[in-house]
């Protein structure tokens, strides 16, 4: 048998959890899985309301990567407590999330274009549009991130620095001379 007879009655399981001290129940309520074993867990938290114990979840900040940018500033130590130290911090990771996020976005367009043997006018006009886009969803994640008000601008201009140093490529050279081109005949797209 995997598990004890208690286990499986659930008024012996109440019984056992009632003999429980309040150490050994939290540790229960915190070892328990919620889904799996849903009316296992809804006894404990019985138990738990019924003693008045409310468990203490410790603060972590990096807990399952939330994106608040102030929060990690406020995990960076005596950096985050110092006014001068968290802004400046607080600056840099938005210029630094908006570079980063932009250049991500701007990737699969750069790998595109490395792809695409014969560039066409079209298919050049619809990367631009790409490239306002990449920057676009870079700058407004920063935004949702916390680089709100104020900040705002330095998350525009880290993501107009990673568009910068995309227009500094070959993959942006070949999207220019593609769009110089004449539009050929052939599908009723030509003049």
């Amino acid at each position: 048998m995997i598990a004890p007879r208690w286990w499986f009655d659930l008024t012996q399981y109440r019984e056992r959890l009632q003999q429980y001290s309040d150490e050994e129940l939290l540790d229960v309520y915190f070892h328990i899985h919620p889904v799996r074993y849903q009316a296992h867990y809804l006894c404990v938290l019985r138990e738990l309301r019924r003693r008045g114990i409310k468990p203490q979840i410790a603060n972590r900040p990096f807990a399952g990567v939330r994106w608040e940018l102030p929060q990690w500033v406020k995990a960076l130590g005596w950096l985050g407590q110092s006014p001068i130290g968290s802004r400046v911090a607080f600056g840099i990771l938005t210029l630094w999330l908006s570079f980063v996020l932009t250049g991500g976005a701007l990737l699969p367009l750069w790998g595109v274009v490395q792809l695409i043997r014969y560039l066409d006018p079209f298919t050049a006009f619809v990367l631009l549009i790409g490239m306002v886009w990449a920057w676009g969803i870079g700058v407004g994640l920063t935004w949702k991130a916390g680089a709100q008000g104020g900040w705002l601008p330095l998350a525009l201009i880290g993501g107009s620095l990673a568009v910068w140093g995309f227009f500094h490529t070959h993959a942006f050279a070949r999207i220019i001379e593609a769009l110089q081109q004449p539009l050929r005949g052939g599908g009723g797209w030509g003049f």
